[in-house]
């Protein structure tokens, strides 16, 4: 993967989250972009969150503990949930994945965003 094309990427899956509500001021935002970033070079890693993706991320991030990591992508997911919910998410995927009062685990969410990248979904939402 080129520079440029990495960029990109970063740029995509951070637009992407923010466009579903995360807020960019919070520590799980960060790591939740890295996350997503991890699984879409390497999807097998979705697969054993605490030993891959939150073990990976935290060697990014210089933290020692992957229940740091698991707790603050947890608590963004949260806070979106309460100020936002993810309905957006559906209309992101053009179908009904979550309702009102479904709330995506943190694997689940970051298979999502991957996804989203990997479909090229982001390029049909370009052209609206």
């Amino acid at each position: 993967m080129t520079k440029k094309s990495e960029m990109e990427m970063r740029m995509i899956i951070k637009h992407s989250l923010m466009r579903v509500g995360f807020k960019v001021d919070s520590v799980g935002f960060a790591y939740l972009c890295y996350a997503v970033e991890l699984v879409i070079k390497n999807p097998d890693l979705i697969h054993n969150m605490c030993k891959g993706v939150y073990a990976k991320v935290g060697e990014k991030f210089c933290v020692q503990n992957d229940l740091t990591i698991e707790r603050n992508i947890r608590y963004a997911i949260d806070k979106t949930y309460i100020n936002k919910s993810f309905v957006e998410l559906n209309h992101m995927f053009n179908m009904n994945l979550f309702t009102i009062n479904d709330k995506p685990t943190n694997g689940e969410l970051i298979k999502l965003m991957a996804e989203y990248y990997n479909m090229s979904l982001y390029k049909k939402d370009l052209i609206c």
